[in-house]
């Protein structure tokens, strides 16, 4: 072979490095910005379903025990949700909404039919349901967000040529967010 022709061969190869580089880059950036968006989001899901089960709370609809317990659970997951922290979703965060869904689960497993004798659910518990919902397909975006950003962190090419930057490693959000027993 010829210098020219090894010179090229090599610059090839350069040119084929700085290209997966730059790939896996951007991945790692759309994958953080996705952590981001989908965190933001999973936060303010949090935050209506807390003051969704504030507003069950007020309505009467609860006996004075559940309500007390929903209405203190509630506050507390609004407090903690509304810290000013860099990141909202700590593991604090996580027990403060474990014990929202705790308290509705049991002050909604024990309300039964509503206080006309019917069965249909009122406003009140209708947008706690729905809200509750989101939530946990919101929590569900997130952590497979979290978990596709980490696989790509722990990727030789990302590691080796440290594309994470300064960037903390995405961590899951952890809690109890089932409706049922």
């Amino acid at each position: 072979m010829t210098t020219e022709v090894m010179i090229a061969i090599a610059v090839g190869l350069v040119l084929v490095l700085v290209w997966v580089a730059i790939g896996a880059a951007n991945r790692l950036d759309r994958l953080h910005q996705k952590v981001a968006r989908t965190g933001a989001t999973l936060d303010a899901q949090l935050l209506r379903r807390a003051a969704a089960a504030a507003e069950l709370a007020a309505t009467g609809r609860l006996d004075p025990a559940s309500s007390l317990v929903v209405a203190e659970a509630a506050a507390r997951a609004l407090e903690v949700g509304q810290s000013d922290d860099d990141d909202p979703l700590t593991p604090e965060r996580g027990l403060a909404e474990s014990e929202l869904s705790r308290a509705l689960r049991q002050a909604l497993g024990v309300t039964g039919p509503a206080q006309d004798g019917t069965s249909a659910p009122d406003d009140a518990t209708s947008t706690l349901e729905q809200c509750w919902h989101r939530s946990q397909l919101a929590r569900r975006f997130y952590n497979d967000a979290v978990a596709q950003a980490r696989r790509m962190r722990v990727q030789v090419v990302v590691r080796a040529l440290h594309l994470a930057g300064r960037a903390r490693m995405p961590v899951t959000f952890e809690m109890d967010d089932a409706t049922e027993r």
